[in-house]
């Protein structure tokens, strides 16, 4: 609020004015006429609020017969001795909401005319018995919201007309320290204000003071201190001749606070060890003890523990940081990135031997329980890294992240079916699998859904539609899911049982139809077959849609199949509108002349199998012999594959 607006506001209290000559008029006084009393002369305040002022105002420029002074929510740090002497008729001074950690002695000299005096919420550690001496009017005290954790038993002995005080601090330490105070309430008849809590010991936090029993207040039992911390918090790992800073801080209790430094048992003090150096305690605001200890020049033998101990009258308390010195002739594994298809880690400079956790990276709108996991990198005493576990965590591509799911769906009578129908429909995206993990993926559950097809046939055709929809994965893709666990001929086995599984004496012709895979079956008598011709083929879209004739992967693959010894024409085919891609030809002899030629009266299966591409079966061989250089190759060309066998098979 600027001093316009609190003008404006305290109009509404009375006639007000700026006071002349101070602050350059940013203070506002204002005259306020005594509630009851007809006649009376007027009462001075002064308002000097939210001005963010670094001291209090000289009192010589104020007027002399001020009642109530206002200084809160300003930046005052320090009250000078004499800061408001010849304020002979004030009354109120509220100092609250400022950055005071010191009051010098006699800084209220002179008040005796003060009856309310508000400290609170300020950095105020500690308080001089004859702060408050000359103050024998005062009934009202506020110490509340500072940093100190205990009183002087003198400090409020001047204060014979003291009616009410409040000193609860987030720090305060209920214990035989302030034994005094309970007592001391009691004879003088003052009360202490109820939200004046106990925040230490734990067994006493939240207590109301005012109810706390004498044999409460005892200094026995465990150090329990407000405030301790160490730096570093955390094992260090450093290189022998570096500087590692230690710094200890503890709440300060009183003048038997001391910080001592011990490294592995053994205490340390200033000019122990070359490159350690101990610095002096310092003590801030009466409130807090913190201490230095320096390692410049990082020895071997300064591997261990180093602790902080706090000792007191009360007892002691301590906190521990490990560090780990390595040797600069050691060998270690440089820092690395590595980014992967679970996300990106920086493995640090590690020493050899050592294993070293990176957290998996998380992602949102995932509910995973793998999401806090950590993933593991060994440097081994070689100074090489080895492989790391990456398996805790989450893929960071959606579509390979949803594919891994499926694998730990149970698969069974019930729910076979319909994961292959949710499957079949999620690999309709295909074009957007990028990782070689998709394709494992899919074939993977490929595998387990051949396993249920012979009792349910359904699967056979889904079968087909997934492996087709595999096909229009980049062939970089599937040829590093082939070199990594043989996935595309996981793929094509699949498909090549299907018409074993399926093929019943109820049901001795099988067509299954998709976008890169047909595959035809029937059931044959080998004693009466006259040869047979197949041929793989596709409509064509009238003229004038697809603007040419070319081979369209979205356009069904089909076969069409003739008995007899004819010879297939990929040129003459007769169907109208369509194009004959492939075509294989079996000539009457197949089953003759074999060693196991099945019985005369015999049934066989006879499998026709059409892959548009050869996109499933890359070569992942060594070919830096042949002409084009080692390139990866891939047909280009279609595949039929053929197949038969006797039916019914074993145990069918």
């Amino acid at each position: 609020m600027g001093p316009l607006l609190a003008l404006g506001l305290l109009l509404l209290a009375g006639p007000a004015r700026g006071c002349p000559d101070l602050l350059a008029n940013t203070c506002v006084c204002i005259d306020e006429r005594p509630k009851g009393a007809a006649g009376a002369a007027p009462r001075r305040k002064v308002v000097c609020s939210k001005l963010r002022l670094p001291d209090a105002p000289d009192s010589g420029l104020l007027p002399n017969d001020t009642v109530s002074l206002i200084l809160s929510n300003n930046k005052i740090v320090l009250l000078k001795a004499g800061a408001f002497s010849g304020l002979w008729a004030l009354e109120k001074l509220d100092l609250k909401n400022n950055l005071i950690s010191t009051i010098q002695a006699g800084a209220f000299h002179g008040l005796s005319a003060l009856r309310r005096l508000d400290l609170s919420n300020n950095r105020i550690g500690c308080l001089n018995p004859a702060v408050f001496q000359s103050l024998t009017s005062l009934t009202r005290l506020n110490l509340s919201g500072n940093i100190f954790s205990t009183l002087n038993p003198d400090l409020l002995d001047g204060l014979s007309s003291l009616k009410v005080i409040d000193f609860n601090t987030e720090l305060l330490v209920c214990d035989c320290n302030l034994l005094w105070a309970l007592t001391w309430e009691r004879r003088r008849s003052v009360r202490i204000s109820e939200d004046t809590v106990c925040a230490y010991p734990s067994a006493l936090r939240g207590t109301p003071f005012t109810e706390l029993q004498e044999s409460q207040l005892v200094c026995e039992g465990p150090l329990e201190l407000p405030f301790l911390q160490l730096i570093p918090v955390m094992r260090q790992v450093v290189f022998q001749g570096d500087r590692l800073p230690f710094l200890c801080t503890a709440t300060y209790l009183d003048n038997s606070t001391r910080v001592l430094w011990f490294h592995n048992g053994s205490p340390v003090r200033h000019g122990d060890h070359r490159g350690v150096t101990v610095a002096e305690s310092l003590v801030h605001d009466c409130s807090l003890i913190s201490s230095e200890l320096i390692l410049s020049n990082i020895y071997l033998l300064a591997s261990g523990e180093w602790e902080c101990v706090i000792t007191t009258a009360r007892g002691n308390a301590s906190l521990k940081v490990d560090i780990v010195v390595i040797d600069t002739s050691a060998t270690y594994c440089p820092a690395q990135r590595v980014a992967n298809n679970r996300g990106e880690f920086r493995w640090p400079r590690t020493l050899a031997g050592i294993t070293v956790h990176q957290p998996c990276q998380q992602y949102p709108h995932t509910s995973s329980p793998v999401r806090d996991q950590l993933t593991a990198r060994k440097c081994n005493r070689s100074g090489m890294w080895e492989e790391a576990d990456y398996s805790h965590c989450l893929y960071i591509n959606d579509h390979t992240r949803v594919l891994s799911s499926f694998i730990l769906m149970p698969v069974n009578s019930s729910t076979v079916l319909p994961l292959a129908r949710r499957l079949l429909a999620y690999t309709i995206e295909a074009t957007s699998f990028l990782d070689m993990m998709d394709v494992i993926y899919v074939s993977q559950m490929i595998e387990k859904f051949i396993g249920w097809t012979g009792e349910i046939h359904e699967l056979g055709e889904l079968i087909v539609e997934m492996a087709s929809n595999l096909m229009r994965v980049d062939a970089g893709v599937l040829r590093l899911a082939q070199q990594e666990s043989g996935a595309c001929t996981r793929v094509v086995w699949a498909v090549e049982r299907i018409a074993s599984l399926i093929l019943t004496a109820n049901s001795q012709t099988i067509s299954k139809v998709s976008g890169n895979i047909a595959v035809e079956a029937f059931l044959v008598k080998p004693a009466s077959f006259l040869g047979l011709g197949c041929t793989a083929f596709q409509r064509l879209p009238p003229p004038g849609i697809a603007g040419d004739t070319a081979p369209s992967p979205t356009l069904p693959l089909r076969f069409r199949c003739s008995a007899g010894n004819r010879n297939a024409s990929l040129s003459g085919f007769p169907l109208k509108n369509s194009e004959a891609l492939a075509a294989v030809q079996l000539p009457p002899a197949l089953f003759a002349g074999l060693a196991d030629a099945p019985r005369t009266n015999a049934s066989c299966w006879l499998q026709f199998v059409a892959f548009r591409n050869g996109k499933l079966f890359p070569s992942t061989g060594n070919s830096s012999g042949l002409a084009d250089r080692g390139q990866d190759r891939t047909p280009a060309t279609p595949v039929i594959f053929t197949a038969a066998g006797e039916w019914p098979q074993s145990g069918q």
